[in-house]
């Protein structure tokens, strides 16, 4: 093994100075004698830096970071010396380059896996999964790429360069520019990046899965959804408008069957089954997961079909605005109804869920089956006792104790 004279320096090109007067600081690789030039994407005050130490003072918060920045940037280099050096190959300042660079074909990065994965998953979109689904994917490359420019300042990363700090930053960072999502939201960001990666580890382009140590934990959560007396003033209340009307029929119908938003969109007179009990059913699988669920018709959604038989198409068995044309109404009707819950379609889905059929005795296996649940741990989180279910259940067991033995009277 010859080992090669190796160098690493770091100047700060004082004659190139960029719009907030900052000088941009390249990195020079020796090897044995031979040097080249990479651009590390950092910038420094000309005045803050210390040419013969490579660095800055180090005082103020900026100075410490861009010091740790150059650091990390020696110890990559460093690593992919030590990496050529131990297999025993030749190493040039040029290749050392490509490699830091990500250059040689065999390297891979961050944004290229993502943009492989989001292609084949494409592919899957109207038979193994929905275009919803798809383009949560495509969100999370974006949220990736412009973590990855305002925290490093670079357009890409090597794979192998990801570790748990760099997992830990992008939740951060979730957190912080997009804080109208919550917790868990992010959380599902965070997942769907771990699902891209796989690919990477199931292919060997990866020997370490920063994954393997990261903690994921879901905050728990309400799901708020309509009780009986708030449901019945929605179903019994006169509105003037036609466009309102309709929504409210849309929505309890969902409140009636649980389906979703996009389940309802896409509904089909070919979905709607006799059963071998001869009462007509919802067949089909979920939209969202391909899930098989299945839910009798009771008198109130067979009556909203009814309805509005004369206007579906061969396509869609109700003609449904858009979700966030919905959504703008049902504000507008829980306003008339005086109704202080911010109302969403996906709260008849809850109300189904809760309020229709756990509260009024309806087993979790059956709401689990109806509601196209893959496990009944989804559904349990519907089933926390309320008041109303827990006053319905001691009233039955009171009516049980009444002819029970009585306690006495003192003598």
């Amino acid at each position: 093994m010859n080992k090669s004279t190796f160098s690493i320096l770091f100047v700060a090109q004082k004659g190139k100075l960029n719009k907030e007067g900052k000088a941009p600081i390249m990195a020079r690789i020796t090897v044995n004698r031979e040097f080249v030039s990479l651009a590390t994407r950092l910038y420094v005050d000309p005045a803050r830096w210390l040419g013969k130490e490579c660095r800055t003072p180090g005082k103020s918060a900026e100075d410490k970071y861009l010091n740790e920045m150059l650091e990390n940037y020696r110890t990559v280099i460093r690593n992919k010396y030590n990496e050529l050096l131990f297999k025993g190959e030749t190493i040039t300042a040029s290749r050392l380059k490509c490699m830091v660079t990500s250059q040689n074909p065999d390297a891979k990065r961050l944004l290229e896996l993502f943009d492989q994965y989001n292609e084949d998953y494409k592919q899957l979109v109207g038979t193994e999964t929905s275009y919803k689904t798809y383009t949560r994917y495509l969100l999370c490359r974006k949220r990736l790429a412009e973590f990855m420019m305002a925290k490093y300042k670079v357009r890409d990363i090597l794979l192998s360069d990801i570790n748990v700090k760099f997992l830990n930053d992008f939740f951060i960072y979730l957190r912080t520019v997009d804080g109208k999502n919550g917790h868990n939201y992010h959380i599902k960001m965070i997942q769907r990046f771990r699902t891209v990666f796989k690919m990477a580890k199931d292919n060997g382009w990866v020997s370490t899965d920063p994954f393997g140590n990261y903690k994921m934990k879901f905050e728990q959560t309400n799901r708020e959804c309509l009780n009986s007396d708030e449901l019945k003033t929605i179903m019994e209340k006169k509105l003037a408008s036609e466009r309102l009307a309709k929504v409210r029929d849309l929505f309890v119908f969902s409140c009636y069957t649980g389906l979703s938003f996009t389940d309802v969109d896409s509904l089909k007179k070919a979905d709607i089954v006799k059963g071998n009990d001869g009462q007509l059913w919802i067949d089909r699988e979920r939209n969202k997961t391909g899930n098989e669920f299945n839910v009798p018709l009771l008198e109130v959604p067979l009556a909203i079909l009814e309805k509005y038989a004369d206007h579906s198409t061969k396509d869609r068995l109700l003609d449904i605005p858009s979700n966030q044309k919905v959504n703008d109404y049902l504000k507008e009707i829980a306003d008339v109804c005086g109704i202080e819950k911010k109302l969403t379609f996906h709260i008849a889905r809850h109300t189904f869920a809760t309020t229709v059929t756990l509260e009024n005795g309806v087993a979790l296996e059956t709401v689990q089956k109806m509601l196209g649940h893959k496990t009944i741990r989804t559904t349990q989180i519907y089933a926390k006792m309320t008041k109303h279910r827990i006053g319905t259940d001691m009233a039955a067991l009171a009516g049980k104790l009444e002819n029970g033995p009585q306690l006495a009277s003192a003598q």
